[in-house]
């Protein structure tokens, strides 16, 4: 893809998301952040309806150069509205923070050249396919990877996906970039619930959790494979913020919309399950607790009918071609039968190495053994990042985690929110863990704790500023140990890695080759198939990496502008 490409399709992505979405919420009463949050994930719902109705009614792929001008007349309808909220500065600086971001991560994506790290395989063939199949309208027996059916995973990402790739080309290199331009996403209901915490606008919350999530492996790592787990966790942040505020401040409206979030996340990754039930659950209890007050039960029809009427629109459909079994068993296709002990033995387990990363536990690294000892470290720092609750947060998380469990004491909020903290991070925690069937060797934070990560960046973020400076040095260190590690080493290896079809003896074999089998396994299937890569046709690496240098030093200068007069107030402060 040309840089013109590339920028074209972010213009369109940007163009589509907001223009759809905003018109909807600019005139509501919501704060500005929550309605950039709801206007974006509005605007990703009226692309996945809309192609789902191409997709159900049959008609031409040529439907779809009808949504820019359906963008433009929802902003022309709600002109005054739209332009209102653009007026607002802090509206424009979370935007700014948002296209940042979004550079930030197509500028890494633009460096990969293959998949790489731990066990992440397939997946990016099989979601390709995916979207394929909606657009060119598949036979419904189709599978994927020879595995899966289609009901295996829910679409809302591969039918969103589809309605850019309609637009602009059916490659594999622009399904890869649209694929990622949606995970960032995630970026704005982060900054709804960073708002929460810090219980004001506070600039400098803004500031550092995006330079948090640049640093951040598992989030960036995650935005540049091409699956769907971090849209489903930009939906659940979207249902956790709402929620908490609802909780707060006694709003039913933002309660209602949670619902709706929850569900749209059950629609796009099936990992959204325990997040749900757990938002469920803590709905109906607070209703419960309210219930001499007659409108909780009018609340609870809104948000039931606005959250099935949503996952209707796949699980209806899906029952009815697909039948009860086929909709909601295929998704655990190949999981064993086990006993009762053997299962809670399972789920103990994989509990245990979340927690605990392989450098602190026995393990084998046959399964990343490999001559390369830079493609070794690559792994093994990856199933770090990437499987462990420790790790996720990277080094620079655990380094705050540190001081502000010891030193800081959480702001004071309403009861029925605090009741929601202590069962919903460990219900989550203990959930997700449980939905891993297999017993794991590394851990299973990427299968569906990405969302408890991000809420848990963002609460970090918040307590920033009551921290002294010489915690935020040793902070500010070690980020740039995550960035070597989970950042550079990473995409350093997917932009480098090389694999030739003589290996595929040895492969078969399960001998050693110049990198890990599951690395060279997706190089090669990309040679395979014929896929071309942003990486393989974009911009040079000495373009992109300048590039990246300069957005990093934006992100750390707009952190050093707000935080700078703050610090200076405190010191004054201190000396009065």
């Amino acid at each position: 893809m040309t840089i013109v490409a590339i920028v074209t399709a972010i213009v369109l992505f940007l163009g589509l998301v907001f223009g759809l979405g905003l018109p909807w919420v600019a005139a509501s009463r919501f704060e500005p952040a929550e309605k950039l949050a709801l206007g974006a994930a509005a605007g990703v719902l009226q692309l996945y309806l809309f192609a789902g109705v191409v997709y159900v009614t049959g008609i031409s792929s040529q439907a779809f150069v009808a949504l820019p001008f359906l963008a433009a007349v929802a902003v022309a309808l709600r002109f005054g509205a739209v332009r209102a909220l653009w007026r607002s500065g802090d509206v424009r600086g979370i935007l700014g923070q948002q296209l940042l971001f979004t550079a930030w991560c197509v500028g890494w994506l633009a460096l990969v050249h293959s998949y790489s790290g731990g066990e992440w395989s397939a997946d990016w063939q099989e979601h390709y396919e995916r979207t394929l199949f909606f657009l060119e309208h598949r036979p419904l027996a189709t599978t994927f990877l020879d595995l899966y059916s289609l009901p295996a995973r829910p679409p809302l990402a591969n039918l969103a996906d589809g309605a850019l790739v309609a637009l602009t080309a059916k490659d594999f290199a622009h399904f890869q970039l649209c694929n990622a331009l949606f995970s960032t996403l995630c970026w704005l209901p982060a900054v709804v619930l960073v708002r929460h915490f810090a219980r004001q606008a506070a600039p400098v919350s803004n500031a550092v959790l995006l330079l948090a999530m640049m640093l951040n492996a598992l989030v960036i790592q995650n935005v540049t494979f091409a699956w769907t787990k971090l849209l489903a966790t930009s939906f659940i942040l979207l249902a956790v913020g709402f929620h908490v505020r609802g909780l707060a401040e006694d709003a039913p409206a933002r309660r209602i919309i949670a619902a709706g979030a929850a569900a749209a996340a059950l629609v796009t990754h099936y990992s959204a399950l325990p997040y749900v039930l757990l938002l469920g659950a803590s709905h109906l209890a607070f209703a419960w607790s309210q219930r001499r007050r007659w409108p909780v039960g009018r609340e609870l029809l809104a948000g039931g009918a606005l959250a099935v009427g949503l996952a209707a629109t796949w699980y209806g459909w899906s029952v009815v071609h697909y039948g009860v079994a086929g909709t909601f068993l295929a998704s655990t296709t190949g999981a064993p039968s086990l006993a009762p002990g053997a299962w809670i033995a399972c789920r103990l387990w994989n509990l245990f190495i979340t927690f605990v990363p392989h450098p602190l536990r026995p393990m084998d690294y046959a399964f990343i053994a490999q001559k390369s000892s830079l493609g070794f470290a690559h792994d093994y720092s990856f199933t770090i990042y990437q499987t462990t609750l420790p790790g996720a947060f990277g080094v620079a998380g655990l380094v705050l985690w540190l001081w502000v469990l010891r030193h800081v004491r959480a702001p004071a909020a309403p009861v029925a929110e605090r009741w929601f903290w202590r069962g919903f991070i460990p219900g989550a925690i203990l959930l997700s863990v449980a939905t891993a069937y297999w017993r794991d060797r590394w851990g299973v934070v990427h299968i569906g704790l990405s969302a408890v990560v991000l809420i848990g960046l963002a609460w970090l973020a918040a307590r920033w500023d009551e921290t002294p400076s010489r915690i935020r040095r040793l902070w500010a260190a070690a980020l740039g140990l995550d960035a070597a590690c989970g950042l550079a080493l990473h995409f350093y290896l997917q932009h480098t890695l090389r694999v030739s079809v003589q290996d595929l003896p040895a492969l078969l074999h399960g001998q050693p080759v110049e990198f890990s089998a599951v690395s060279s396994k997706n190089l090669l299937l990309k040679q395979i198939l014929g896929y071309r890569f942003i990486g393989d046709d974009g911009p040079p690496a000495a373009l992109i990496l300048p590039l990246l240098a300069v957005l990093l030093i934006l992100a750390i200068r707009q952190l050093a502008a707000v935080a700078a007069p703050r610090s200076a107030f405190s010191s004054a402060h201190a000396r009065s």
